[in-house]
């Protein structure tokens, strides 16, 4: 590749973290090119220094060693106003947790005009919103969005700047197949124009479209031909339970959870939207349930509100702890996680139980889940020194902790390769077996075989 076909270059990168537990070692002597026009997909397990790659080349970290070029700019060593033009004229960065992509009182259209305008020929945002099937949110807030019409508004909003060069963390990590497939289509499109892509990604789909890889393995380049690194994950779960299980609720053989009737609308006047609609659901003690939905199907509101978090508008919801259950009652993987930043990963795990006062009888089962999650390596470490993928498992250990009798669960697996996915799934299989109820809101087709049944939902109404 001739130098003026390179849009990025690096030169024996390396970057750590310093933070209070120590040095983290996040990339070691990465050397690599980007072409021009080209879509290059960065793979490998979560925690092998893709999100940190990224970070580099859009100028938002420097390296810790070695040399980054985008264009003439020599990243490493240009000033802090350099990296912001270079954010602002050259790179456009879509961050892989949605929420972070927007300034939270500004509405989408107002990002998509504010992007536009930095450059010489403003693009329609409405128009871009429609390719993305998103239109009809130009003039919502960002909260007021699924996590996936959030990451296609941010990517969108990328897409209105100027910038020939795009890095997208994870962007289809919280979207269905078919809008999934709508990114793609326009990745390849822009890409024929002269714009590249570099794209961290565990999804298949983002790799079949990729022109070149970059295969990281424990912040290293992998140089071997041997495909995707494929996560650890145990084959053989051996999670001690302190409890045999949620007895009375699995004597009743009732339903642990039961939705009637539901309906919830967000909004005022013209601006309403009805969320669900009319939505029934039960679900029982040691089942797996699978709510199955697109992106902006309500698939995390009717979770809401199976965990008492919000209200409906018209019918009832049943759940273990009535009005103010507990962590023993009903735990949730949110999709925003919640982890406390002051707290270590394990720190977090261990949360619940200290909380309760019964931490001690708790202690065989948090060592088991760090283990069975794969995150001994960083149970001192924080939040924000570890992936989203291992923070993602960290939220899950510190769901189960307390043995709960209600499980809900928001896109479990969005930000895990297959290996990890299958280990996760295994995980709530093995809970439902020790008594939990677990709830699954999903878009993933792969997960549907881990599921005891699954229902539908579309435009906020369940369908056989």
């Amino acid at each position: 590749m001739s130098p003026s076909e390179v849009a990025v270059r690096l030169e024996g990168i390396s970057r750590a973290y310093r933070t209070s537990t120590g040095e983290v070692p996040a990339l070691t002597d990465v050397s690599a090119s980007f072409g021009r026009g080209l879509v290059t997909a960065v793979i490998g397990p979560s925690g092998s220094g893709k999100s940190s790659l990224l970070r580099l080349v859009a100028g938002l970290d420097r390296p810790s060693g070695g040399r980054l070029f985008v264009g003439n700019v020599d990243v490493g060593r240009g000033s802090s106003r350099t990296r912001r033009r270079l954010r602002r004229e050259e790179v456009g960065y879509v961050y892989q947790r949605p929420s972070d992509n927007f300034i939270p009182h500004l509405t989408v259209g107002e990002h998509l005009r504010l992007a536009a305008t930095r450059g010489d020929e403003p693009q329609d945002p409405l128009e871009l919103l429609d390719l993305l099937e998103i239109g009809h949110r130009l003039d919502h807030l960002p909260s007021e969005l699924s996590g996936g019409e959030q990451q296609r508004a941010a990517f969108a909003q990328a897409l209105s700047t100027p910038a020939r060069i795009i890095v997208a963390d994870e962007p289809t990590a919280e979207l269905d197949t078919r809008s999934g497939q709508d990114v793609l289509d326009r990745i390849r499109a822009l890409a024929s124009t002269g714009i590249t892509f570099v794209l961290a990604t565990h999804d298949p789909d983002v790799i079949g479209i990729a022109d070149e890889r970059l295969v990281l393995e424990g912040g290293r380049v992998r140089r071997e031909d041997g495909g995707v690194p494929a996560e650890p994950s145990s084959e053989t779960l051996a999670l001690r339970w302190p409890t045999p299980g949620v007895a009375s609720w699995l004597a009743d053989e009732g339903a642990t959870l039961r939705v009637d009737h539901v309906s919830k609308v967000y909004g005022h006047g013209d601006e309403r939207v009805q969320a669900l609609g009319d939505v029934s659901l039960d679900a029982r003690a040691g089942e797996v349930v699978g709510v199955i939905g697109r992106s902006g199907s309500g698939k995390t509101t009717l979770l809401n509100l199976a965990a008492g978090w919000e209200t409906p508008d018209a019918g009832t919801v049943e759940a273990p702890g009535g009005g103010e259950p507990g962590w023993q009652d009903v735990a949730v993987l949110p999709q925003r996680l919640g982890l406390l930043e002051e707290l270590s990963a394990q720190e977090n795990i261990e949360y619940p139980a200290r909380v309760a006062g019964l931490l001690d009888e708790r202690r065989d089962l948090v060592e088991d889940l760090i283990g069975v999650l794969g995150l001994s390596a960083m149970r001192s470490r924080y939040p924000r020194e570890t992936s989203l993928g291992e923070q993602q498992r960290t939220a899950l250990a510190r769901a189960l902790v307390m043995q709960p009798s209600l499980l809900i669960v928001d896109e479990p697996t969005g930000h895990q390769d297959a290996g990890w996915a299958r280990t996760m799934m295994r995980v709530l299989r093995e809970a439902a077996g020790a008594g939990a109820c677990c709830l699954v809101a999903t878009h993933d087709p792969a997960l549907i075989e881990h599921l005891d049944r699954d229902v539908r939902l579309s435009d906020g109404r369940l369908h056989a």
